[in-house]
């Protein structure tokens, strides 16, 4: 979905080509605007898969540092809700 709509910056630079009478530079910008768009959403979906196997790869080998980690992040998570919670009703 992104760049299907064109950022404010890319349509100032348009705007502001076309009115110079330059509507070749605004385009050549929203062009390479795109492409750079592209190969940054492409490199972190393929980071991503790559870190995803790797991380799938080293959790399967040890399993339970997996769970070590996983009680220690859901212990976190309990506590930073009943903290909240605590929070809003003593503020209010």
């Amino acid at each position: 979905m992104a760049g299907l709509i064109p950022c404010p910056p890319t349509l100032f630079v348009m705007t502001f080509a076309i009115s110079r009478g330059v509507p070749g530079a605004g385009i050549l910008f929203a062009i390479t605007m795109m492409v750079g768009v592209a190969l940054t959403l492409s490199s972190v979906a393929v980071l991503s898969i790559l870190f995803r196997e790797r991380l799938v790869h080293f959790f399967d080998s040890r399993p339970r540092l997996f769970d070590t980690i996983s009680r220690a992040i859901e212990g976190a998570a309990g506590l930073a809700l009943a903290s909240v919670a605590v929070w809003q009703l003593t503020a209010g």
